[in-house]
């Protein structure tokens, strides 16, 4: 369980990274999906107001990455921030990225590695990555799940000099993971629902909460569930094979954050009996209060693997059973890696 009892969602990242300052003063970072406004912003600055001494930051696109970058760089100028441009939608992108950090001999060791970067297209029709792969599952996971491999010997190094535990991965999710398992029988979302083995069929859940049609086939929303149910899947699988090296891993559920691009993007085509339903499902945060969960699985020296991977309102949270299955998460490595070899080689 988490150290601090008594924080919940309405608690900030800012005031979790104050708290446990030790676990960041001094060490270097690296989260994916950094820019203004967003929970990666919330997530970066709360790690440079605990004292880390370097962080990386990535982003598509150059000019966001750029403005980003100075824009932190005048406002923590005791932290050395490191851009690196990072195209999620393809694997060979992703390989050189991971590779450049590799490369870098003024970062020797990664001490926490937080993979933030994610999204939803609420698009009827279904997208690719530059290998084919269904757009969501490819880069919300599969990428990432490439990034962080390459990355290994950053972390193992850092492992090395740190104490157990210290060094971490956390991988965001979301609960969205409750609307989907993951479908092994069809990763790319091509059979309609009612031809998938049943233990692969989708949770209709929110649908019937936000009286959303059901549907037959693909839908953005349970290719991103399948999606997020494979990052508690990878932090699960994480620990398995690198708790050893002193190596933890952790998943967590940000919360409803007003102000992402996600849900400015979503707001406005719902209909107000949708909105209703909406907020029932919790209170929506600012993205500072967004990011603490986060940060709660970043440095909370108190949180063990074996006592829950994943966390939501900075407490270790109720994933569901298809999300912490260590079968599943042992096949999808094995998926993962075949995948990877298949498009890229590696």
């Amino acid at each position: 369980m988490a150290t601090n009892k008594s924080w919940n969602g309405q608690t900030g990242a800012l005031e979790v990274a104050s708290a446990y300052s030790d676990s960041i003063k001094g060490k270097t970072a690296l989260v994916t999906g950094t820019s203004i406004g967003g929970i990666g912003d919330a997530i970066v600055r709360a790690l440079a107001h605990g004292g880390a001494s370097t962080i990386v930051l990535t982003g598509r696109s150059d000019d966001k990455l750029s403005a980003y970058y100075e824009a932190v760089s005048k406002d923590y100028p005791n932290t050395k921030f490191r851009p690196l441009k990072l195209d999620l939608n393809s694997l060979v992108g992703t390989q050189k990225s991971a590779e450049e950090i590799l490369d870098d001999a003024s970062i020797p060791q990664i001490d926490i590695l937080i993979t933030n970067a994610g999204f939803n297209t609420f698009a009827p029709d279904k997208r690719y990555t530059a290998e084919g792969i269904e757009s969501h599952f490819g880069s919300n996971h599969l990428a990432h799940f490439h990034f962080v491999n390459t990355l290994l010997p950053k972390l193992q190094a850092a492992a090395k000099k740190n104490a157990p535990g210290q060094t971490r991965v956390v991988v965001l999710s979301s609960a969205a993971q409750k609307t989907s398992p993951i479908r092994f029988s069809d990763i790319n979302l091509d059979k309609k629902h009612v031809d998938l083995p049943k233990e692969e069929q989708p949770d209709y859940l929110i649908h019937t909460m936000m009286k959303m049609p059901i549907p037959e086939a693909y839908e953005a929303s349970i290719a991103y569930g399948q999606s997020k149910t494979a990052n508690t899947l990878h932090a699960l699988q994480l620990n398995k094979l690198y708790n050893k090296d002193g190596i933890y891993a952790f998943s967590n559920h940000p919360g409803i954050v007003a102000s992402t691009g996600v849900m400015v993007d979503v707001m406005p085509k719902l209909t107000d009996e949708m909105k209703e339903a909406f907020a029932s499902l919790g209170e929506p945060k600012t993205i500072d209060q967004g990011a603490a969960t986060t940060i709660v699985a970043a440095l909370d020296p108190g949180l063990k693997p074996e006592n829950g991977v994943y966390l939501e309102d900075a407490q270790v949270g109720q994933a569901p059973e298809w999300a912490v299955d260590p079968v599943a998460a042992e096949k999808l490595w094995k998926l993962s890696e075949d995948l990877v070899k298949e498009k890229v080689g590696a």
